[in-house]
């Protein structure tokens, strides 16, 4: 039964932080990624973004993101929030339907592609994100899954 990758980014990035208002946060001074997850979301660079809705993968919405910077007052338009309607369970990762172009939500702060989303991106301009099938590296910690 084929798995799905996780999709993480070669950069480093910030904690975010939700406001009530819809903005985020930053809670660290690592400075923005490209592409940042954590819980409840997933945002990417426009650029990404518009690569992904030109796709036009299932259960997959997006909207513009604001990131404030309390300290300095910044505001930056840079990234599109991604809202992804596909959920599952590290006890459902091996009964997946993963054909043709899926991004996956577990516990909805880690996010998954099918092996044909993952070749999309691996032939896109976006060299930045990395891929490891299933739950290998889950957490940084390499892991057999059977």
């Amino acid at each position: 039964m084929p798995l799905p990758f996780l999709i993480t980014c070669q950069l480093p990035a910030p904690r975010l932080f939700e406001l009530a208002d819809g903005r985020f946060q930053r809670i660290d001074k690592t400075p923005v990624s490209p592409f940042m997850a954590g819980y409840g979301y997933l945002l990417v660079e426009k650029a990404l973004a518009v690569f992904l809705e030109g796709l036009d993968i299932e259960r997959v919405r997006f909207e513009p993101a604001v990131l404030w910077d309390r300290g300095s007052g910044e505001i930056l338009h840079t990234h599109a929030r991604l809202h992804v309607g596909q959920f599952f369970t590290i006890d459902q990762i091996n009964d997946l339907p993963l054909d043709g172009l899926r991004l996956l939500t577990l516990g909805d702060e880690n996010y998954f592609a099918s092996s044909e989303l993952k070749s999309c991106l691996e032939a896109s301009p976006f060299c930045y994100l990395q891929f490891s099938e299933g739950l290998s590296e889950f957490g940084g910690i390499r892991a057999e899954i059977n």
